[in-house]
């Protein structure tokens, strides 16, 4: 018989894996914060690539997702809680042709109807058991895309980083967020075997 345990999320975990005051702050006090740039910029970025993989009833061209990312960018910035707002203008412009540079260059490599994604920024839960204590834990988060190789049957989820850090290959054998998207999936569709399954981190930078 299990118990129940936390909920939780893998952003909240690797808040905690980085700083454990923010994450006593941010999850358990829920003391809400002003979005700094960075994530501002990452979400909307990760926006306009989800617009570019949806069919309505053609994939948009690059132009199209470019005045996406414009006009989204446009509502975000006036959320951010800019550190030097003397330099507001200047930052926000910067940021806004980094976008422009990232989806252009992502679409020139990645043209949307050459893929297969099948799903887009897919919510998910898995129920992951301590096996000490037989508590179970629910983490959830979300897939940024799904995509399904016709010919092989197998899946490959991505995930978009807008960050400059890029880990080693060494290192993804254990990274906890590519692995919680395999356990995930599997939890979804029982019948999908681990071979079939692939997870790759996308950096767009």
């Amino acid at each position: 018989m299990y118990t129940i345990g936390m909920k939780t999320s893998y952003s909240a975990l690797e808040t905690f894996e980085t700083c454990p005051l923010k994450y006593k702050y941010q999850e358990i006090e829920r003391i809400r914060t002003p979005k700094r740039v960075e994530q501002v910029f990452g979400t909307v970025v990760h926006s306009a690539l989800r617009h570019m993989f949806v069919r309505d009833p053609l994939y948009p061209t690059l132009e199209e997702v470019v005045n996406f990312y414009g006009h989204t960018w446009k509502g975000a910035a006036e959320k951010i809680a800019w550190s030097k707002p003397e330099r507001r203008e200047k930052e926000e412009e910067m940021y806004f042709a980094e976008g422009v540079k990232l989806i252009t260059n992502f679409y020139k490599k990645n043209k949307p109807w050459a893929a297969n994604a099948v799903e887009l920024e897919t919510r998910f839960s898995a129920e992951i058991v301590d096996p000490g204590t037989g508590t179970s834990h629910t983490l959830s988060g979300v897939m940024d895309r799904l995509d399904k190789n016709p010919e092989s049957e197998e899946y490959e989820i991505l995930d978009y980083k807008t960050g400059k850090r890029m880990p080693s290959q060494d290192a993804l054998v254990d990274n906890l967020q590519l692995g919680l998207y395999a356990i995930a999936l599997r939890a979804r569709w029982p019948h999908l075997s681990p071979e079939k399954i692939r997870t790759t981190l996308y950096f767009l930078k």
